[in-house]
């Protein structure tokens, strides 16, 4: 392949959502007049076929047709089967039966693709057989492809959208598919300082992991219901995902050596189990009420993000007890019910106050929030005719305007505008509305997190102090012109809410440079783009 670079930036851009300006870099590099290079045909599909998700009518199933030529000529190049089959469901999907028959049956006469891994060997011929109208032996050959990688759930996960993509187009039933799909994930939280374990609590915890098929559990691993149900998941032998408001040992110390009875010692081998461990607040050296609240929205859209990965479902178990609707696990309780999914409520007694009541919650310091914040760079350079400063300012104090106000007073330095809301969705509707104004001429980035306020004293007002909020800057140094970016804490919190009309896509993480230094040595701190679903599902 001659065009590595240019090829791999496009791609980049495009899954941005910045789908114009990966278009004017494909153009600017005349790819468009490359016919012998598959990598580059594959690409100018996947151009087309984004640009379809985005139409509708005619233009669609034009842009849809465009798009399935443009692979099938990849595939005549290489012979690989991945663009063939691309092929022949864009020209289903274009309304063209013939071209998809033709294309489906030339997948299937071919041998096994070795560039393929053996799922998608299986899984390519599953498709072809499906665009065939050939569904019983397609269920037959797609049940194969999941043996063949039977933990390959997110390559199953792909298959099964494309294949509810293809049912629906045929006016089928797509129900046959439920049974394939991947587990479910769990987030998990409840009070600490339990009264007293009891095998009763152990079987309802085991009999809502059965019942609800979990494979994956994310939520923190304080003392009590936390690592009970930790343990559950490991023994049910379900992926383990840890979010805590600080470092492990920070943590450990704050909410785990706390109480009496031999949880340090859980808490160690549970911790040497997990598949992850994340903290959202390394600095942080005992987390307080914020910080916890920070960690538990994070674990929960995590939870919704990897089940939306995999097209399964996300569930929710909750150990309480009647204070524990006063505390953060009654706050997370209705974030959860807010955005309409399923929650299992489990009601275990307190123990009496005393040691370990005394070590659980500090309360935030004084001037701490934590808050959704926004960075929008003007990017003049792409628009030669942009606003003057003053104009350009003045637009974007109506676009704000147009929107719930902010937590705190906006701050324009010059070259961005700085934003903080209280709420993670106000402030994705903000910079949706800010790039869907003003296009190309702007970048935004964002970043959710317990911050600092402090008084400005030269202008007056507040400001926002410390390291959390230079991120959204970082953010928005990293999109393309005319797209979002937020940091993996604001996507799963935006995510722990309903995002209906929303879209995320990872798209890589944050330069080390830019995360900047902590204990023990920085985390990647992951990138994804946000924009509005696109009007129509695509292939």
């Amino acid at each position: 392949m001659a065009h590595p670079g240019i090829v791999s930036a496009v791609t980049g851009h495009a899954r941005s959502g910045a789908l114009s300006y990966a278009w004017r870099l494909f153009h600017g590099a005349a790819l468009d007049t490359v016919q012998d290079d598959p990598a580059v045909l594959s690409l100018r599909g996947r151009l087309l076929k984004d640009s379809a998700r985005a139409a509708a009518g005619p233009e669609q199933q034009r842009l849809y047709r465009e798009a399935g030529d443009t692979y099938a000529r990849a595939g005549a190049l290489d012979g690989s089967t991945y663009p063939l089959i691309n092929a022949a469901t864009l020209a289903f999907l274009a309304g063209d039966r013939e071209a998809a028959r033709t294309r489906a049956t030339d997948v299937l006469t071919r041998a096994e693709d070795p560039q393929e891994t053996p799922y998608y060997q299986a899984a390519t011929r599953a498709e072809a057989l499906l665009l065939l109208g050939r569904t019983d032996e397609a269920q037959v050959a797609l049940a194969e492809a999941m043996a063949r990688a039977p933990r390959a759930w997110e390559d199953h996960a792909s298959t099964l959208r494309q294949f509810a993509l293809i049912l629906e187009e045929m006016g089928e039933d797509a129900g046959w598919l439920e049974r394939l799909r991947p587990p479910r994930s769990l987030h998990f939280a409840g009070h600490m300082a339990l009264a007293a374990e009891s095998e009763a609590l152990d079987r309802r915890i085991r009999a809502v992991l059965e019942q609800e098929r979990v494979g994956f559990g994310f939520g923190a691993l304080a003392a009590g219901a936390d690592i009970v149900i930790a343990e559950a998941l490991l023994e049910h032998g379900a992926e383990l995902h840890l979010v805590l408001p600080a470092a492990p040992k920070a943590f450990r110390r704050a909410s785990v050596e706390g109480f009496e009875g031999d949880w340090a010692k859980r808490f160690e081998a549970v911790i040497a189990r997990a598949e992850t461990v994340r903290s959202t607040r390394e600095a942080a050296d005992r987390p307080n009420a914020l910080d916890i609240e920070l960690a538990a929205e994070a674990a929960m859209g995590a939870a919704v993000m990897h089940a939306r990965m995999l097209t399964s479902e996300a569930v929710q178990l909750l150990v309480l007890d009647d204070a524990g609707e006063a505390e953060v696990s009654g706050l997370i309780r209705a974030i959860w019910a807010q955005g309409g999914r399923r929650q299992h409520v489990l009601a275990a007694p307190r123990q009496a106050r005393g040691r370990g009541e005394a070590a659980s919650v500090q309360p935030a310091p004084r001037g701490a929030v934590l808050a959704a914040l926004l960075a929008i760079v003007p990017e003049r350079r792409v628009r030669p005719d942009a606003d003057s400063g003053a104009a350009l300012l003045a637009r974007l104090v109506d676009l704000v305007a147009a929107g719930p106000a902010p937590l705190l007073p906006p701050l324009w330095s010059g070259e961005q505008l700085t934003l903080a809301f209280a709420c993670p969705a106000e402030a994705a509707a903000a910079a949706l509305r800010i790039v869907g104004a003003l296009g190309e001429g702007a970048r935004v980035g964002g970043h959710y997190a317990v911050v600092e306020t402090g008084e400005d004293p030269f202008r007056g007002g507040s400001l926002l102090l410390g390291e959390a909020a230079r991120r959204p800057a970082s953010a928005a140094a990293s999109a393309p012109p005319g797209a979002v970016h937020l940091t993996q804490d604001f996507a799963e919190a935006l995510s722990a809410s309903a995002t209906n009309g929303l879209h995320l896509e990872y798209v890589g993480d944050l330069p080390s440079a830019a995360v900047g230094p902590a204990p023990g040595g920085a985390q990647a701190i992951g990138l994804f783009s946000l924009r509005a679903s696109p009007s129509a599902a695509g292939a």
